[in-house]
């Protein structure tokens, strides 16, 4: 129903086809729209899941992009989770109300460093050892730049940092955490009043055993001691855009299923 002001007509509702509204103390007329979109059409549902597990994404993989994509990113006039999702829009993928993560083609760095070659990897439990190439690939790579090796576990919603070598140690070997505790051991579900969410892709079920992804990039030597600035140290320190990090992009190692310890 339309409010009216004797004098000045109506200046807020809507009366047939016109609807009057105020906006900074002026009186504006529209007509109202025959049609709209569907907001829960099949294109409106993939593209709110997918941003929603982009999202998510960004957020579980927060320490390895900081890394990996702030000097990159920071140029481009992007924060990191703004440009991981440019650069793996075409990664996610929606189909019968779920999405699906492409993990080994995600792109967690962007850098000019090259990247080592990993030639094995061996896992004993919750033991990996992971053997590469040590030998420098081009001129502005150097023999002491620092391979940082990565655990995700999207299951258990953890990135960690498992390692940092020398390049020239070919080697690398470390214990993957065990998240028994971590992980919920029965459904997560949503309040009786809600029905389940089947896009949330970090939903918890039942398991034995955790799936890790292993992901490796490399930083060059001069700029390796710098660590990670978490987020009150971003806003403290104002200067944080012109962190001179040169990395390499990511490489995706494999997945490895490790067992939950009773």
């Amino acid at each position: 129903m339309a409010k009216t002001n004797p004098t000045l007509g109506p200046n807020s509702g809507k009366i047939g086809d016109l609807v009057y509204y105020t906006r900074f103390g002026k009186e504006f007329v529209r007509r109202k729209a025959k049609t709209f979109n569907d907001c829960k059409s099949e294109a409106q549902l993939r593209q709110r899941a997918i941003f929603k597990a982009t999202q998510q994404t960004a957020a579980l993989y927060g320490s390895l992009l900081q890394r990996g994509l702030t000097k990159y990113a920071h140029s481009q006039g992007h924060t990191e989770a703004n440009e991981f999702s440019r650069l793996n829009k075409e990664r996610f993928s929606y189909a019968d109300g779920k999405v699906t993560i492409d993990y080994p083609a995600l792109q967690l760095a962007v850098g000019p460093l090259p990247s080592v070659a990993f030639t094995a990897c061996h896992a004993g439990g919750l033991h990996i050892t992971l053997t590469f190439d040590p030998n420098p690939s081009a001129d502005k790579a150097r023999p002491d730049d620092v391979v940082h090796i990565y655990a995700v576990s999207p299951q258990a919603e953890v990135c960690m940092l498992m390692t940092s070598v020398e390049r020239q140690s070919g080697q690398a070997a470390f214990e993957l955490p065990d998240l028994s505790d971590e992980v919920t051991t029965a459904c997560k579900k949503e309040p009786t009043n809600k029905p389940l969410n089947k896009t949330n892709a970090f939903t918890h079920s039942r398991t034995n055993a955790i799936n890790y992804h292993l992901y490796a990039i490399v930083e060059a030597a001069n700029t390796a001691p710098i660590s990670t600035l978490s987020a009150a140290e971003k806003k403290a320190n104002k200067l944080h855009r012109n962190i001179n990090r040169r990395v390499s992009n990511s490489i995706f190692i494999g997945s490895i299923i490790a067992p939950c310890l009773p």
